[in-house]
């Protein structure tokens, strides 16, 4: 009988020691992911209107990064914001957006890499500078690691997220609370395997 136990409680010890491996696997796949996205207000405190500059949006995307995983924040009175391609960005056609917004607070999310266009359905609106083109690049966790640039003397950050328009720098908390998580995990299962032998 004292056998058997014994070999019931080996085969239980094995099976949490393998449940651990594959844990230690995954984890750090989980713990790796991207920090949530930013969110930009277009416009700031004036939102999503025709420009007291001609070239704001332009300027304004120019002074920030975009990231997969950003989004966009329109807030308009009285105007729309169209989804267009490039030529229609260029030409300011929004006879055939590939998405239309009316509803005076749009939340767009940057999904992919790439550009994205966007100009105002009045009439008028785009030419006087009612538009925005944003070019998102992919999130860093999502590329290998590649050895950090020396910093320049009397620097002490690497450059943040956002940019004057929009300081908002990535914070790393959501990757240092899923770690964390990952480690009392992993100490919790430890103490079951130790404490069942």
């Amino acid at each position: 009988m004292a056998a058997a136990a014994g070999s019931s409680s080996s085969s239980r010890v094995a099976a949490l020691a393998g449940a651990f491996v594959v844990f230690c696997l995954v984890a750090p796949a989980v713990a790796a992911e991207a920090p949530p996205g930013l969110e930009f207000h277009v416009g700031g405190a004036r939102g999503w209107t025709v420009p007291v500059a001609n070239n704001s949006y332009s300027w304004w995307a120019m002074n920030n990064r975009f990231r997969v995983g950003d989004t966009l924040y329109f807030r308009y009175f009285n105007d729309s914001v169209l989804l267009v391609d490039r030529p229609d960005f260029d030409a300011c056609n929004a006879t055939a957006p590939l998405a239309a917004f009316v509803d005076g607070a749009t939340t767009f999310p940057l999904d992919r890499p790439g550009f994205f266009c966007f100009i105002s359905g009045e009439p008028g609106h785009c030419e006087e500078g009612q538009r925005l083109i944003v070019r998102v690049m992919v999130h860093p966790a999502a590329l290998p690691p590649a050895p950090a640039p020396a910093s320049a003397p009397g620097t002490s950050e690497p450059p943040g997220h956002g940019g004057p328009g929009n300081p908002g720098a990535t914070s790393g908390s959501a990757a240092t609370a899923t770690a964390t998580a990952v480690a009392a995990v992993a100490a919790a299962l430890a103490a079951f395997v130790t404490a069942s032998s």
